[in-house]
């Protein structure tokens, strides 16, 4: 009889480590996985990864489970150094407990803490996967006892005034701080790629108004306008792309000439007019910009509620902010000198 209990004590010993190391270790990969691979491979149509990302976006969900997962695996643990204890030693009482507990921690921590959380720290998104289905068992499991818990710190975050958004936000701009800090570090990102991404994330959802060049101050010719009228025109300003407006109008922009298209081919100036990428004047830069990159367009026209043209904009201006931000301030106070400069781009 006293064989069987210590042969359970071992197995339910077993089991409390392993369930240990599975909690303590997938909390540790959760942290560390890359929630922008996660969400790509979800987006290809990756069931596992799809899982992943639903845990990724109700967060609260994955720790509360990892908390009562890891306390069940200590009250296991417990219980079984109680069962074994009371087999092997013949002497009763919370003391005795208290030592075998204390004798077997180090156990516990090293393959129970220690080991498992160092391997999700060096392969997160390997062993996430691999036991993926594993913690939406035990997510479901669970769920009795983890949703009082995330009722608990949806209230605690409302009376706070902390809501769950901020924290994300908070969360993941650290994240792409210690990335980028850490890409310089290792030599992955050279000064120009710091300064696109700083630009990135400073310059992205301002609109481009600041950079338009004024429909009326555009340096651009009248469609018919003969070929070597166009060229000298376009020595004359130093522009390497050429406006064109409609006939009789001053402010009618709606396609441009390459000036090495018009030096180099034959063909007719009307068949070398290329169509200026139509956009609302409320179009961020970033959206500006992969409008242009999409239809492959150096030249933009942006437009007013009501239709009117406001000014064009250039592929050139755009980069240029992205790639400089610190020195958008200046060329916003003087935004014509700004415009022409875009221009000759």
């Amino acid at each position: 009889m006293d064989f069987l209990v210590l042969a359970f004590a071992v197995a339910l010993f077993i089991v409390g480590c392993r369930l240990s190391a599975f909690f303590s270790g997938s909390e540790t990969g959760f942290y560390r996985v890359s929630f922008l691979r996660l969400s790509i491979d979800a987006h290809t149509g990756d069931t596992v990864a799809a899982r992943l990302m639903w845990f990724v976006q109700h967060p609260e969900y994955f720790v509360a489970t990892t908390l009562v997962g890891n306390n069940i695996a200590n009250y296991v643990t417990t219980l079984a150094i109680g069962l074994g204890a009371g087999v092997l030693v013949d002497a009763q009482g919370a003391a005795v407990d208290v030592v075998t507990t204390l004798l077997f921690a180090p156990v516990i921590f090293l393959f129970g803490e220690l080991m498992p959380k160092n391997l999700y720290f060096r392969a997160p998104t390997t062993l996430l996967r691999r036991n993926s289905r594993r913690f939406e068992i035990c997510y479901r499991i669970f769920m009795p006892m983890s949703v009082p818990l995330v009722w608990m710190t949806r209230l605690i975050e409302k009376l706070s005034g902390m809501t769950r958004h901020r924290m994300d936000f908070v969360l993941g701009r650290h994240r792409l701080i210690h990335v980028l800090s850490k890409g310089h570090e290792h030599g992955l990102l050279t000064a120009e790629q710091g300064q696109l991404i700083h630009g990135l994330l400073h310059e992205a959802t301002l609109t481009p108004t600041d950079l338009l060049i004024p429909a009326a101050r555009v340096h651009g010719v009248e469609e018919g306008t003969d070929r070597d009228t166009m060229l000298e025109f376009a020595h004359k300003h130093g522009l390497t792309h050429l406006p064109v407006r409609r006939k009789d109008s001053l402010a009618d922009w709606y396609g441009y000439l390459r000036v090495l298209d018009l030096k180099l081919s034959t063909q007719p100036v009307t068949s070398l007019v290329r169509t200026l990428v139509d956009l609302p004047d409320t179009s961020t830069r970033l959206e500006a910009l992969l409008a242009l990159r999409e239809a492959s367009r150096a030249l933009a026209v942006l437009r007013s509620s009501d239709g009117a043209i406001v000014g064009l904009l250039t592929e050139r201006s755009l980069i240029r902010h992205f790639m400089h931000p610190a020195g958008a301030a200046s060329a916003r106070k003087t935004p014509l000198a700004a415009g022409r400069a875009a221009s000759t781009g």
